[in-house]
């Protein structure tokens, strides 16, 4: 028995022993500790009930092609570059399903950011002419964000989404 620990103390004297055991450690460490901020700050989602909505997306699709005939034509504009900390003019046109502008609705702007729904914000567009609602908007962090304009009427709800950019 004390042959195998006098071995053993001669073999931890090796450096390339020790580095092998000191490298196994760090990474098995590491590992330890990605998984563990994986579980304290899981990822965000843009929609909280991200599931449900995938389950029944292909059975809405009789509803949607239905609702087509009825639809609006939405168009949002934003501006070329975005900038982070520069409040900027963003602009919905909306028109009816006949093809005429729209004259009255409620419209939000909804900005999402993927990475961090803390940073999840809206803002209601105002009637700047008929058919064109507008607002200006400030970003408060530079990367990517989901947009989603909704516009409210008598006639329904109706949504236009874009992904954008936002520069530094």
């Amino acid at each position: 028995m004390s042959v195998m620990s006098e071995q053993l103390k001669e073999d931890m004297k090796n450096p390339w022993l020790r580095a092998v055991i000191a490298t196994v450690a760090v990474t098995v460490l590491v590992n330890f500790i990605f998984i563990g901020y994986a579980f304290l700050s899981p990822p965000n989602l843009v929609v909280q009930d991200y599931y449900e909505k995938g389950k029944t997306y292909f059975h809405d699709q009789e509803a949607i092609r239905k609702e087509a005939g009825q639809a609006w034509r939405l168009q949002l504009l934003v501006p070329q570059h975005v900038v982070l900390n520069e409040q900027q003019p963003f602009r919905l046109y909306a028109m009816d399903h006949q093809g005429k502008p729209v004259s009255a609705g409620d419209v939000t702007l909804y900005a999402y950011r993927p990475s961090d729904a803390a940073l999840d914000f809206q803002s209601k567009l105002a009637m700047t002419d008929i058919g064109t609602f507008t607002a200006t908007v400030l970003f408060p962090q530079p990367g990517h964000w989901d947009l989603i304009a909704r516009i409210t009427s008598d006639a329904g709800a109706f949504d236009i989404a874009q992904r954008i950019f936002v520069e530094k």
